[in-house]
């Protein structure tokens, strides 16, 4: 694993405060060039101050799939390409499953889900097409390994649906593109407390509680530390907290179990396996093409 990063071209979105501005702060005091992206530009300002020279931003809101593709053509004019992305930008807005609004839904998973999924495809496209290629780094969380807690359902689901494009991609990516998912558990942020859209107010009881809780959480300079070290030594899953892994134990067990019970192994188990099914369909329309 590299000590110094200079020379290497980095690209953090959600890059205006939190892990994010951690991230784009560890990357900048190893050498990277980075670009930090964000809706918040003030933020931006503030984080682009504590990085020095050749760094830069640019205002991108990762779930209008427009503006990723601009932001990458911002770093492909900027610094030539990219050989760092942490896929970083996300929101959450805690309440009750059934409480949610349609609003609020449409918001996390706008960020969380299509958002990472447009930042990751459109830079993965770019590194493909690099000699050297490239990593990147999902933020996931702890809510992507298991149940956590209530009162986050629809934030939990974009954190799995993140786990889900972060193994399909690796499975897919060619040799020279390394992809890491990013888990961490409570981390002193003020993830949030940010900006929301327009018709979408928090309700202030939350935003105390939310700010209280989190400031008893990691330091995020030792999160992003964690994230940067992972992601260059080719972790897929990069974790920081230790108790995270009783959750997903006792979701492997519940499943085991429930296996056991109602679909235990037998011979010739994998018949109806996908991948098994597909190749057996491939060598079926091959043969009838001779």
């Amino acid at each position: 694993m590299p000590s110094s990063l200079e020379n290497m071209r980095a690209v953090v979105t959600g890059g205006a405060s939190g892990i994010g501005r951690a991230i784009a702060c560890e990357l900048a005091s190893r050498g990277a060039k980075v670009i930090i992206s964000d809706v918040n530009d003030a933020g931006l300002a503030e984080t682009l101050a504590k990085l020095g020279s050749g760094c830069s931003s640019f205002h991108c809101d990762v779930s209008d799939h427009a503006q990723v593709e601009k932001l990458a053509a911002f770093a492909s004019e900027t610094l030539g390409g990219c050989d760092l992305l942490f896929a970083n930008a996300g929101v959450i807005a805690a309440g009750r499953y059934t409480k949610m609004t349609v609003a609020e839904v449409d918001w996390i998973l706008g960020a969380n889900v299509r958002g990472v999924w447009s930042t990751t495809s459109v830079f993965a496209r770019m590194m493909e097409q690099q000699a050297e290629g490239g990593r990147i780094c999902f933020t996931g969380s702890e809510h992507s390994l298991g149940f956590q807690h209530a009162n986050a359902a629809v934030y939990t689901a974009s954190k799995h649906a993140v786990l889900g494009l972060a193994e399909v991609l690796r499975a897919e990516a060619p040799e020279n593109l390394s992809i890491s998912i990013f888990c961490p558990g409570l981390v002193g942020t003020a993830l949030g407390g940010g900006p929301r859209p327009d018709g979408l107010p928090a309700q202030q009881r939350n935003l105390d509680m939310s700010a209280r809780i989190q400031a008893k959480g990691m330091p995020v300079e030792e999160a992003a530390r964690d994230a940067v070290d992972g992601t260059l030594r080719g972790d897929f899953y990069v974790v920081t907290h230790s108790h995270t892994v009783r959750a997903a134990e006792r979701r492997v067990l519940e499943m085991e179990a429930a296996f056991a019970a109602q679909a235990p192994w037998e011979r010739n188990g994998d018949r109806y396996e996908v991948n098994c099914v597909i190749a057996a369909v491939a060598a079926e329309m091959k043969s009838e093409t001779k």
